[in-house]
Protein backbone atom coordinates (compact mmCIF):
# COMPACT_ATOMS: atom_id res chain seq x y z
CA UNK A 1 0.00 0.00 0.00
CA UNK A 2 1.35 3.37 -1.08
CA UNK A 3 -0.74 6.36 -0.54
CA UNK A 4 0.26 8.50 -3.61
CA UNK A 5 0.03 12.56 -3.95
CA UNK A 6 2.27 14.79 -6.42
CA UNK A 7 3.52 16.61 -3.22
CA UNK A 8 4.14 13.34 -0.89
CA UNK A 9 3.17 9.60 -0.38
CA UNK A 10 2.89 7.60 2.78
CA UNK A 11 3.42 4.08 3.10
CA UNK A 12 2.60 1.88 6.28
CA UNK A 13 4.57 -1.23 7.08
CA UNK A 14 1.80 -2.72 8.61
CA UNK A 15 -1.87 -2.38 7.51
CA UNK A 16 -5.06 -3.38 8.91
CA UNK A 17 -4.29 -5.15 11.94
CA UNK A 18 -5.03 -3.70 15.75
CA UNK A 19 -2.17 -1.52 17.24
CA UNK A 20 -1.57 -4.43 19.72
CA UNK A 21 0.06 -6.73 16.73
CA UNK A 22 1.56 -4.08 15.24
CA UNK A 23 4.84 -4.87 17.39
CA UNK A 24 5.10 -7.97 16.30
CA UNK A 25 4.65 -7.74 12.82
CA UNK A 26 7.14 -5.30 12.08
CA UNK A 27 10.73 -6.61 11.02
CA UNK A 28 13.65 -5.91 9.27
CA UNK A 29 13.39 -7.19 6.25
CA UNK A 30 9.40 -6.19 5.55
CA UNK A 31 10.91 -2.13 6.56
CA UNK A 32 13.87 -2.87 4.05
CA UNK A 33 11.22 -4.91 1.16
CA UNK A 34 9.03 -2.03 1.36
CA UNK A 35 11.34 0.77 1.07
CA UNK A 36 13.29 -1.03 -1.59
CA UNK A 37 9.78 -2.05 -3.77
CA UNK A 38 8.79 1.94 -3.56
CA UNK A 39 11.91 2.76 -4.57
CA UNK A 40 12.36 0.87 -7.49
CA UNK A 41 8.40 2.10 -8.20
CA UNK A 42 9.80 5.23 -8.16
CA UNK A 43 12.78 5.04 -10.85
CA UNK A 44 11.18 3.06 -12.79
CA UNK A 45 7.90 4.48 -13.06
CA UNK A 46 8.25 8.10 -12.37
CA UNK A 47 12.59 8.00 -13.37
CA UNK A 48 12.66 9.73 -9.79
CA UNK A 49 15.06 8.59 -6.76
CA UNK A 50 12.84 8.98 -3.88
CA UNK A 51 13.55 10.69 -0.29
CA UNK A 52 12.07 8.33 2.38
CA UNK A 53 11.54 9.15 5.87
CA UNK A 54 10.75 6.57 8.04
CA UNK A 55 9.16 6.97 11.75
CA UNK A 56 10.04 5.43 14.95
CA UNK A 57 7.26 3.22 16.59
CA UNK A 58 7.20 4.65 20.37
CA UNK A 59 6.95 8.56 20.95
CA UNK A 60 9.71 10.57 20.40
CA UNK A 61 10.98 6.79 18.95
CA UNK A 62 11.79 6.21 23.04
CA UNK A 63 10.98 4.13 25.27
CA UNK A 64 11.90 2.70 28.91
CA UNK A 65 11.83 -1.31 27.99
CA UNK A 66 14.42 -2.79 27.30
CA UNK A 67 13.38 -3.65 23.79
CA UNK A 68 13.69 -0.76 21.93
CA UNK A 69 11.82 -1.43 18.41
CA UNK A 70 13.66 1.77 17.22
CA UNK A 71 17.20 0.39 18.20
CA UNK A 72 16.49 -3.53 17.64
CA UNK A 73 14.67 -3.19 14.11
CA UNK A 74 13.98 0.08 12.39
CA UNK A 75 17.61 1.58 13.13
CA UNK A 76 19.27 -1.61 11.72
CA UNK A 77 16.73 -1.61 8.70
CA UNK A 78 17.80 2.50 7.75
CA UNK A 79 21.30 1.18 8.25
CA UNK A 80 21.29 -2.21 4.95
CA UNK A 81 18.74 0.82 3.31
CA UNK A 82 21.49 3.62 3.33
CA UNK A 83 24.25 0.53 2.34
CA UNK A 84 22.30 -0.42 -0.19
CA UNK A 85 22.39 3.48 -1.89
CA UNK A 86 18.69 4.37 -0.76
CA UNK A 87 17.96 8.16 0.19
CA UNK A 88 16.87 7.44 3.84
CA UNK A 89 16.41 9.31 7.42
CA UNK A 90 15.37 8.16 10.38
CA UNK A 91 14.08 7.03 12.85
CA UNK A 92 11.75 10.17 13.10
CA UNK A 93 9.32 11.38 15.17
CA UNK A 94 5.55 10.56 13.99
CA UNK A 95 4.12 13.48 15.78
CA UNK A 96 6.18 16.04 13.83
CA UNK A 97 6.85 14.56 10.67
CA UNK A 98 3.57 16.41 8.24
CA UNK A 99 5.09 19.12 8.86
CA UNK A 100 5.61 21.98 6.39
CA UNK A 101 9.50 21.38 6.33
CA UNK A 102 9.58 17.86 6.17
CA UNK A 103 7.25 17.64 3.43
CA UNK A 104 9.00 19.86 1.25
CA UNK A 105 12.14 17.50 2.55
CA UNK A 106 11.10 13.79 1.79
CA UNK A 107 8.97 12.31 -1.17
CA UNK A 108 7.96 9.49 0.86
CA UNK A 109 7.04 8.66 4.87
CA UNK A 110 7.23 5.15 5.99
CA UNK A 111 5.77 4.73 9.15
CA UNK A 112 5.18 1.61 11.49
CA UNK A 113 0.92 1.01 11.10
CA UNK A 114 -1.68 2.47 9.37
CA UNK A 115 -3.57 5.46 11.43
CA UNK A 116 0.21 6.60 12.03
CA UNK A 117 1.03 7.84 8.52
CA UNK A 118 -2.46 7.72 6.68
CA UNK A 119 -4.72 9.96 9.64
CA UNK A 120 -2.61 12.98 9.06
CA UNK A 121 -2.34 12.24 5.05
CA UNK A 122 -5.93 12.34 4.77
CA UNK A 123 -6.64 15.23 6.79
CA UNK A 124 -3.71 17.46 4.57
CA UNK A 125 -4.70 15.89 1.04
CA UNK A 126 -8.50 14.47 1.97
CA UNK A 127 -9.05 12.44 -1.66
CA UNK A 128 -6.27 14.17 -3.15
CA UNK A 129 -4.59 10.65 -3.67
CA UNK A 130 -4.83 7.19 -5.00
CA UNK A 131 -3.73 3.80 -3.62
CA UNK A 132 -0.96 1.92 -5.72
CA UNK A 133 -0.69 -1.52 -4.82
CA UNK A 134 3.21 -2.59 -5.71
CA UNK A 135 4.65 -5.58 -5.35
CA UNK A 136 2.14 -7.64 -7.35
CA UNK A 137 2.83 -8.83 -10.95
CA UNK A 138 1.33 -5.67 -12.10
CA UNK A 139 0.60 -2.28 -10.96
CA UNK A 140 -2.74 -2.04 -9.31
CA UNK A 141 -3.79 1.76 -8.49
CA UNK A 142 -6.86 2.55 -6.74
CA UNK A 143 -9.09 5.34 -5.48
CA UNK A 144 -7.57 6.03 -2.26
CA UNK A 145 -10.63 5.39 0.17
CA UNK A 146 -11.77 2.38 -1.36
CA UNK A 147 -15.01 1.54 -2.85
CA UNK A 148 -17.75 3.40 -0.97
CA UNK A 149 -20.35 0.66 -1.21
CA UNK A 150 -22.17 2.30 2.33
CA UNK A 151 -22.62 5.48 0.27
CA UNK A 152 -23.39 3.56 -3.18
CA UNK A 153 -26.11 5.18 -5.18
CA UNK A 154 -26.82 8.16 -2.89
CA UNK A 155 -25.31 10.96 -4.83
CA UNK A 156 -22.24 11.74 -2.24
CA UNK A 157 -18.96 9.98 -4.11
CA UNK A 158 -16.73 12.39 -4.68
CA UNK A 159 -15.16 11.13 -7.66
CA UNK A 160 -11.69 12.93 -7.45
CA UNK A 161 -9.89 10.44 -6.37
CA UNK A 162 -10.74 7.67 -9.25
CA UNK A 163 -10.11 10.55 -11.67
CA UNK A 164 -6.41 10.64 -10.27
CA UNK A 165 -6.33 6.97 -10.30
CA UNK A 166 -7.14 6.58 -14.26
CA UNK A 167 -4.43 9.91 -14.90
CA UNK A 168 -1.83 8.34 -13.25
CA UNK A 169 -2.35 4.98 -14.63
CA UNK A 170 -2.15 6.64 -18.15
CA UNK A 171 0.73 8.62 -17.40
CA UNK A 172 2.53 5.83 -16.16
CA UNK A 173 1.68 3.16 -19.01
Amino acid sequence: MLIYNKKLSVAPITTHIPLKNVTKQISIDKIVKKVETINNFYIQKMAKKPRFAITGLNPHCETINKFSEEDKIIKPAIKILKRNKINVEGPLSADTLFMKKNIKKYDVFIGMYHDQVLSPFKALYKHDAINITLGLPCVRISPDHGVGETILGRNLADPKSFILSTNFFNNIN
